[in-house]
């Protein structure tokens, strides 16, 4: 890493916190022998100031150091953070390592027994080995932040885990619920990580040293860093997942009747799959040799009819605007309006659940009043 503590006669010095002159000073001083030691893994180390006049601390070559080398944006991140929260009263430190050394966080900050860390990432970093860091810091009860440089570019890589999460108790693998619109789920990138694992992150333009949300393009490094430390960051992010996490379960609630529903409408409406039964076994019965009670017979097909016209009825009833559970919608690049569950209460769900188990009854009873081919029909029931 590039940083920006060192130890120097047994003394931590944070580069940009001295004066010009006393860090000119060091470094006659360490030409002429004055060791400097790099406070993230003890080895020797040397001064330097970058483009933009931050003093900070490198490396001497092969240091044997297992931290990444530092960008020169993500040390001038680091530093703006750790002032901030500096001046914001929180005991601050940069580079603030683990009893154990297992990991060294960019900025560290304590108040009132709450603890938080800034992580800058500029170089890209995959949804395991993110989740993999951030337990480190969940394990001992720090709240951690991740600045992730590039994020609306690797968007797809954080919605794949959202999406598996959201719909992974709620129907089969790798199909979507039947009648959801996927748009009631759609949110930004540091909804996707918090709301699936928990992760609390945000966009980095880190040449703009700017951040942005799904709901704000352009932050102010300062403006969201006191927000953080204000705990309204996080709010923002628990109110948004329980949000998420409330049509969540409204749609695991939902997702049996409406795969049921689907089924119902390939039998009703788009195979007529009842009709064309009760036709062939009224066919068949009409061949058999068998021509006792015709007039009964032909009676009870009638009524059988009769129900089938009943339940497409419903159905269409139950799928218009009126219902109030469906809604039919454009959608783009689809030439006609697609009908869609509205998933906006649990007394919704259990309507569509009810109905369901009406339809089903009423199969039940079709199946037992066609019976085999030719069978005598029991005249005397009702089909639901």
């Amino acid at each position: 890493m590039v940083p920006l503590r060192a130890v120097i006669e047994g003394e931590t010095i944070i580069g940009p916190d001295i004066s010009e002159e006393e860090w000119k000073d060091l470094a006659v001083r360490h030409r002429n022998g004055l060791p400097v030691t790099m406070g993230c893994c003890g080895a020797p180390g040397h001064l330097r100031v970058s483009k933009k006049g931050t003093q900070h601390f490198y490396h001497a070559v092969d240091a044997g150091c297992h931290f990444e080398e530092e960008s020169k944006e993500h040390l001038e991140i680091k530093y703006q953070i750790y002032r901030i929260c500096q001046s914001e009263g929180w005991e601050t430190w940069v580079e603030f390592p683990a009893p154990d050394r297992t990991w060294i966080s960019d900025v560290y900050a304590l108040r009132d027994g709450r603890k938080i860390v800034f992580e800058i990432q500029i170089s890209t970093i995959s949804p395991s080995v993110l989740e993999e860091r951030d337990l480190k810091y969940q394990a001992q009860g720090i709240e951690s932040y991740w600045l992730l440089d590039h994020f609306l570019g690797r968007t797809k890589d954080f919605a794949s885990g959202y999406e598996a999460h959201i719909f992974e108790k709620a129907g089969r693998p790798g199909k979507k619920i039947p009648y959801i619109n996927d748009s009631l789920f759609e949110t930004g990138p540091e909804n996707h990580i918090f709301i699936a694992k928990g992760i609390r992150s945000a966009g980095l333009d880190a040449q703009k040293q700017t951040l942005f949300t799904t709901n704000n393009p352009e932050i102010p490094l300062a403006v969201w860093v006191k927000e953080v430390l204000k705990g309204n960051y996080q709010r923002y992010l628990e109110e948004t997942a329980a949000g998420y996490n409330r049509k969540r379960r409204l749609l695991i609630m939902a997702a049996p009747a409406l795969i049921r529903f689907q089924e119902f409408y390939e039998k009703i409406i788009r195979s007529g799959i009842y009709k064309e039964k009760a036709g062939r076994c009224q066919r068949m019965s009409r061949t058999t040799a068998q021509r006792i009670n015709d007039k009964a017979r032909e009676k009870k097909f009638q009524d059988i009819s009769a129900e089938i016209d009943w339940l497409e009825k419903e159905y269409r009833l139950l799928v218009s605007e009126s219902s109030g559970l469906f809604s039919w919608k454009k959608i783009p690049g689809y030439p006609a309006p697609g009908l869609y569950f509205r998933l906006e209460s649990e007394s919704d769900v259990k309507k569509i659940q009810e109905m369901i188990e009406i339809f089903t009854r009423w199969e039940e009873s079709f199946e037992r009043a066609l019976g085999e081919p030719g069978r005598e029909f029991p005249v005397d029931k009702k089909m639901k």
